[in-house]
């Protein structure tokens, strides 16, 4: 999966990154920074989405 974030986009993505790592579920990615206020994730695994809502909402 691949998506396209803005600045406050990627800092929430990070956020729950770090959330979801803490419970012990691993979010291995990609990311390219395409410009200042964006950037190009890359996951590199299938993630189940709402598995990672339920743990970092």
């Amino acid at each position: 999966m691949e998506a396209i974030l803005n600045k406050d986009d990627y800092r929430e993505f990070t956020q729950r990154v770090d959330i979801a790592v803490s419970k012990g579920e691993e979010v291995p990615h990609i990311v390219d920074m395409i410009s200042a206020n964006q950037f190009r994730v890359t996951l590199l695994k299938k993630v189940d989405l709402e598995l990672l809502d339920e743990l970092t909402g």
